[in-house]
C-alpha cells in the first residue's frame, strides 16, 4: 500500500511541475505546443513521477543514514530526470542547467512538503499516544 501511495504522490507531483514548466517554457519562447507533443510530455511526466514515487521507498532503508539515502535518492532522480530529458527534448528547447536547476528547486518544494505533512502525522500520533496515556 505504501509504495502505491508514493507512486500516487510522484505522478501528483510530476505532472503539476511538468504543468507549470511547459507552460513557463511556451510563454518564454512565445511557442505553440500540439496535441500530440502535450501528450507526449504528459505521459513522459506520468512515468518520471511514478519512478520517482518508487525510488522514494529508499528511505524505509533503515541500516543507511539518511544523508546517505537523499544521496542516493538524488542521484537516482537526476539519472531519471536526464532520461526522461532526452525522450522529452527537454534539453533543445531549455538545455541542461535549465533542467537540472529546475530539478534541483522542484526537489526542494517537495521535500518541504513533505517535511510538513511527515511532522503533521507525528503531531497526530503524539495526540493519539498522550489520549491513550490519560
Amino acid at each position: 500500500m505504501k509504495i502505491l501511495r508514493m507512486m500516487i504522490m510522484g505522478l501528483l507531483f510530476s505532472l503539476c511541475s511538468s504543468y507549470i514548466l511547459v507552460t513557463l517554457s511556451v510563454m518564454s519562447n512565445h511557442a505553440m505546443v500540439t496535441g500530440p507533443e502535450l501528450l507526449e510530455q504528459v505521459i513522459i511526466a506520468a512515468i518520471l513521477g511514478i519512478a520517482i514515487g518508487s525510488l522514494s521507498l529508499i528511505f524505509d532503508i533503515e541500516r543507511l543514514s539518511f544523508g546517505i539515502q537523499l544521496l542516493i535518492h538524488f542521484i537516482a532522480i537526476t539519472c531519471c530526470v536526464m532520461v526522461a530529458g532526452y525522450f522529452g527534448r527537454w534539453f533543445e528547447h531549455a538545455g541542461i542547467l535549465y533542467v537540472l536547476i529546475s530539478e534541483l528547486i522542484i526537489y526542494f518544494i517537495v521535500w518541504c512538503v513533505l517535511y510538513v505533512l511527515q511532522k503533521n502525522d507525528i503531531e497526530e500520533m503524539n495526540n493519539v499516544i498522550q489520549k491513550r496515556k490519560e
